[in-house]
């Protein structure tokens, strides 16, 4: 699976696979194609970076989301 072609729904949210830099360390992240004023929203979504928009994955939830997408090709 190559991160940068793969945008899958997440909590209703069409969003971009793809590598952010954390603390000099590259994670697996979600950034949304669009913000929305839904609440869950700003559950799910932090704002990383001025007007950058992410929910920065941890193993499990990048585990998860590889083993959804591979199930369903």
């Amino acid at each position: 699976m190559e991160e940068c072609e793969v945008k899958i729904y997440y909590k209703g949210f069409l969003c971009n696979l793809a590598p952010y830099r954390v603390m000099g360390e590259d994670r697996h992240a979600l950034f949304p194609v669009t913000q929305s004023n839904d609440p869950t929203f700003y559950e799910e979504f932090d704002e990383v970076h001025y007007g950058l928009w992410a929910k920065v994955l941890t193993d499990e939830e990048y585990q998860e989301i590889v083993d959804t997408v591979t199930k369903n090709e």
